[in-house]
């Protein structure tokens, strides 16, 4: 079988990726196939360069992307092309779908938000809580002055 996968370059440190074609069990940096393009992951935004052709042909001979491969294909746009001419293959690619079954349902926390909205009554008892605040260091400051006259 064959992967698209990325081959990490760079220092230690500073990630520099290449995007190639290599056999599935070959290691990570070993000899590849074919060299499509490069993903720096520093940069803001991530800088990628892609030979979007190459990259469309393994994916019709059978290439298997990984899933940060598939994403960066998607970003770019080849796998919106590939799923053009093979709309069958779409089902293998659910982890590109943002949206899952745990982030359609609604949370409790949002449907108790959304019931029972924000009362006016909670400003109010903050008021009195910063008033008692206040006055606490007013009687730490007498509590020095009582010491110095009981030695006097």
């Amino acid at each position: 079988m064959v992967k698209i996968r990325l081959k990490r370059q760079g220092n230690k440190h500073r990630p520099f990726y290449r995007i190639v074609v290599a056999k599935a069990d070959s290691g990570r940096d070993s000899a590849a196939i074919e060299f499509l393009g490069t993903y720096n992951p520093l940069t803001r935004p991530s800088t990628v360069t892609l030979k979007n052709d190459r990259a469309l042909h393994w994916l019709m001979n059978g290439a298997q992307p990984t899933e940060t491969v598939a994403i960066i294909l998607d970003r770019a746009g080849v796998l919106a092309d590939f799923f053009v001419q093979r709309p069958s293959a779409k089902a293998n690619y659910k982890f590109l779908d943002k949206r899952t079954a745990a982030m359609s349902q609604q949370s409790v926390v949002s449907a108790t938000a959304v019931a029972e909205p924000v009362a006016a009554a909670p400003v109010a008892e903050a008021a009195p809580a910063a008033e008692a605040v206040a006055e606490e260091p007013a009687a730490v400051e007498e509590a020095p002055a009582a010491e110095a006259e009981a030695e006097a």
